[in-house]
């Protein structure tokens, strides 16, 4: 009967020593505001915000001005977005989700990108 549960408790220690601690998942949020404003004085707004899910921000102003024809603006464009965003893909952060949302009284597009990491 010792041996018995001498056994059975090398086995209870093994599995709980072999058993994978779960991974943490991180989560975080990067914001891209562009504003189609035809004349601007001076420097722009922060037009790019990280939020972690520490809450901790970070807020960039981005050259959203192409400087390129019309004809080749969407392809600059998704140049320009991917540019932005290769830095977390390069870090392990793996998109979950995206959103546009256009807020035509202001002439404003709102990227969002969503984010997860496991640690």
């Amino acid at each position: 009967m010792k041996k018995l549960i001498i056994i059975f408790l090398a086995l209870a220690a093994c599995c709980t020593a072999t058993a994978q601690q779960k991974n943490k998942t991180r989560h975080m949020t990067v914001t891209i505001v562009d504003e189609h404003v035809a004349f601007r004085i001076g420097r722009g707004i922060n037009n790019m915000f990280i939020t972690r899910d520490d809450t901790a921000q970070v807020q960039k102003l981005v050259d959203l001005n192409l400087h390129v024809k019309l004809r080749d603006e969407p392809a600059a464009y998704e140049r320009m977005l991917m540019k932005l965003l290769k830095p977390y893909y390069e870090d392990n952060w793996k998109l979950v989700t995206s959103a546009v949302e256009f807020v035509p009284n202001t002439n404003t597009e709102v990227f969002r990108y969503y984010f997860t990491k496991e640690e």
